[in-house]
């Protein structure tokens, strides 16, 4: 029984030590949000105690997009970096078909093997991590390294959580005020000093890990496919389009017969129109046959 319960105790001693190790390691890592312990040569624009986020953002060619790519992404594991995203695509241009053989056509599918990374470099090598993208480029469409400071944003931020911490402590309830309304602005003093942590603790990594994008393209690629072309598998027999067409003269011979069967009424009006003409015509030739032999 002893010997089954100090298995037991053993596991639990370690994790509970394991837990505060955590713990102690956690709260350290949030207390750097809040320090404005600086080095004396903080007013210096390149001390190394201020808060610069480097970025880097290039485009350009390269010979083989599969490869600069996976070239890439070895480097920055190997120098411990992150990578975010890695996007591999091709962009589709323009499409051709031309006929090949009896019952098969040629399709060209013209596209362009694109690929889109984002980064995470240690800031420290940044820079030979760039250069080496630029060696494998055959053409830069462009290459922009940016780099913000961000002292002062970390400096208000934790500045404003020691005032918070030393006024949260001042805040007691009086006549205009209840002890509800006093727990209210408290509890979003609380919230406020945590957002300020959050934004001083995302400095510290942009610090410390650069971020940088790439884009890479190379020179359009053509995709040829020889395939059956379908209007021949779909096309009837010739004995089936001879019995087809004679189907569809039948029909039209039907419509044309049944489109003059319908203007039947103008028939019948030409019809008497021309009886009636011709009566008109015999009797002015009577009449005129009559005049001649009277003046006779």
């Amino acid at each position: 029984m002893r010997s089954s319960l100090f298995y037991w105790v053993i596991p639990i001693l370690t994790l509970c030590a394991c837990q505060q190790q955590t713990s102690k390691e956690m709260s350290a890592y949030t207390n750097t949000a809040d320090t404005t312990n600086f080095s004396a040569d903080i007013a210096n624009l390149t001390s190394p105690s201020r808060k610069r986020m480097r970025t880097a953002d290039v485009r350009c060619r390269v010979n083989n997009v599969f490869a600069a790519t996976s070239r890439m992404e070895q480097i920055v594991n190997s120098l411990d970096g992150i990578v975010v995203e890695s996007t591999l695509q091709n962009v589709s241009r323009q499409s051709h078909e031309f006929p090949y053989t009896a019952d098969s056509i040629k399709r060209v599918q013209l596209y362009t093997p694109t690929a889109n990374l984002t980064l995470k470099v240690p800031v420290a090598q940044l820079d030979s991590v760039v250069h080496t993208l630029t060696d494998m480029a055959s053409y830069i469409d462009h290459r922009v390294l940016k780099e913000k400071d961000a002292t002062l944003n970390y400096l208000a931020n934790a500045l404003r959580n020691q005032q918070a911490a030393a006024n949260n402590n001042q805040v007691s309830p009086d006549k205009k005020t209840s002890s509800l309304d006093v727990a209210r602005y408290k509890d979003q003093q609380k919230d406020n000093v945590i957002d300020r942590k959050i934004a001083n603790l995302d400095i510290q990594d942009h610090v410390a890990y650069a971020t940088f994008t790439v884009q890479l393209f190379q020179p359009e690629l053509a995709d040829i496919q020889v395939m059956a072309n379908p209007r021949q598998m779909i096309r009837a027999g010739f004995g089936t389009e001879i019995l087809t067409a004679l189907r569809s003269g039948t029909e039209l011979l039907r419509a044309l017969i049944i489109f003059f069967l319908q203007l039947w009424p103008l028939w019948l009006i030409l019809l008497l129109g021309w009886i009636g003409y011709k009566k008109i015509i015999k009797q002015l030739y009577f009449q005129n046959g009559f005049n001649k032999s009277d003046k006779g």
